[in-house]
């Protein structure tokens, strides 16, 4: 949670030029995902994985985990190993045709 001031400054940057977030919870209550969703002003689309079919499929191992899809679907970048990183890799792929 402490990242998401941080995730919502690149959101806002790199938005107009085609960046979408979507956050996934490994929640199981839904209810508790809401209130954070709203108590911290999120605006972005945020989806359970309550069953952890995500978390398996992607082999993700802890949270925050960041992947970045091409405009493709296509995995471009993931475990990067800063959120400094993230920012560049945004910047990189958002660069390509």
């Amino acid at each position: 949670m402490g990242e998401v001031p941080l995730l919502k400054d690149l959101y806002a940057q790199y938005k107009d030029q085609g960046m979408v977030v979507v956050g996934i919870s490994l929640d199981e209550d839904q209810k508790l995902v809401q209130e954070m969703v709203t108590s911290k002003g999120i605006s972005w689309p945020q989806v359970s994985d309550a069953d952890q079919t995500l978390q398996k499929l992607f082999n993700v191992k802890g949270t925050p985990t960041y992947y970045l899809l091409d405009r493709d679907g296509k995995i471009a970048a993931k475990d990067l190993p800063s959120f400094k990183r993230l920012s560049v890799a945004i910047d990189e792929l958002l660069k390509r045709p």
